[in-house]
């Protein structure tokens, strides 16, 4: 590396900490610098676009583009400047949108011909008045002809009347009272049980012990028992027969319902174990995925989605190693004071990581250089990684 190439990237530094500053007119001089020293360089050119109007921004970012098509920095300052250069100056000193001089302009025009265009001719009423009568005249034979057809068709007029069909009233009649010969029912099919003797002993049929059913469970027959007075009510009549019936009790045993073994299904799962490094622990930072990586060795074993700087004020990129850890602080700059900021580590001067609670915009570069996360992130990160670890940081 030649001695003002060395000299072009002190400039090049020089210039981006005078516009995290504030400080535009040095930011300006040192990119001037750095340009004349290495102008195959893209980022003096980005800087100087930074602070140049509108029409030199998009000369500067075309020259960055130049040197490296590919260059994503380039590319959203080319959208950037192209914004600014939609605006154009009013008289009043202000600015006002090209569009809508151009909307302006063509109101003026559109009144301007207005006022010189001939008045219109009016329109003259004979026409009107012929067509106000043929329309009374058609409303005039409709109506004669709903008349006429109304006289002819009653379903017609009454409809046109507003009178629906009648409906038929109920007519009372007088109550008229007459001796009718009813037929009494048959007698019913219940017979009265006979009288049953005092010395009658009742049968009582049950399976021996011994006994083993084979298709049915035994059943036992129940008559009615004797008692003291001469009738007996059976303890069950068959309705359908004429001779008393009989009660059939059927015994059957309990059937043990089986209890199904507990299933793995509804079992909790097991929680994955967490991944196993087998190295050394590093961090690397991919400003394109604008995401952050925790390795141990060649296993992943977290990752984050992050915000870092803005094209103006990139991320540098490197290989560097954590040389600060703090738990919490107050970081300040040009336009911006954050107290409490947690979590912070340093990597290489005043770039680092921290947590973030002012934006939630994460997968877009915001910052000011630093590596912005989300609090638990940061923290996970933060009590992760120790002095001297390794930090990749790169596009």
């Amino acid at each position: 590396m030649n001695a003002e190439l060395i000299q072009a990237q002190k400039a090049i530094q020089s210039a981006r900490e005078a516009l995290r500053d504030g400080n535009r007119s040095a930011a300006r001089r040192w990119a001037e610098q750095a340009a004349t020293l290495a102008p195959q360089l893209e980022d003096p050119w980005l800087i100087l676009a930074a602070v140049a109007s509108p029409k030199a921004s998009v000369a500067f970012i075309e020259r960055a583009l130049k040197i490296n098509p590919d260059s994503p920095r380039a590319r959203k300052g080319m959208q950037w400047a192209l914004k600014r250069l939609g605006e154009v100056p009013s008289d009043s000193g202000g600015k006002v949108p090209a569009a809508q001089k151009k909307v302006e302009g063509t109101t003026q025009q559109t009144k301007a011909l207005k006022r010189s265009a001939p008045p219109k001719k009016l329109k003259k009423p004979r026409r009107t008045a012929v067509y106000s009568a043929l329309l009374l005249a058609l409303g005039c034979i409709v109506v004669l002809a709903a008349a006429w057809t109304a006289s002819t068709s009653p379903v017609l007029a009454s409809i046109l009347n507003g009178n629906s069909r009648e409906q038929p009233s109920a007519v009372e009649h007088p109550k008229v009272w007459a001796r009718v010969e009813i037929a009494k029912p048959a007698q019913s099919t219940v017979p009265e049980p006979e009288p049953i003797a005092a010395d009658f002993e009742p049968n009582l049929q049950l399976p021996t012990p011994t006994q083993e059913p084979t298709v049915a469970p035994p059943t036992a027959t129940l008559e009615p028992t004797a008692t003291s007075d001469s009738q007996a009510e059976p303890t069950a009549i068959s309705t359908e027969t004429s001779t008393p019936g009989s009660l059939a009790l059927e015994i059957v045993e309990d059937t043990p319902v089986p209890t199904a073994a507990p299933t793995e299904e509804g079992a909790p799962s097991k929680p994955a174990d967490p991944p196993v490094g087998n190295g050394v622990r590093w961090i690397e930072v991919n400003l394109t995925q604008q995401r952050v990586y925790a390795w141990e060795g060649d296993v992943l074993m977290n990752s984050f989605i992050v915000s870092t700087g803005t094209w103006a004020t990139p991320t540098v990129t490197g290989t560097f190693n954590i040389w600060n850890k703090t738990r919490i602080q107050t970081m300040s700059g040009p336009g911006y004071s954050l107290p409490n900021v947690p979590w912070v580590m340093y990597f290489y001067e005043d770039y680092g990581f921290h947590g973030t609670y002012w934006h939630n915009n994460f997968g877009t570069p915001m910052s000011h250089g630093c590596v912005n996360l989300t609090i638990p992130d940061s923290e996970w990160l933060y009590n992760w990684a120790s002095y001297g670890t390794t930090v990749k940081v790169h596009y």
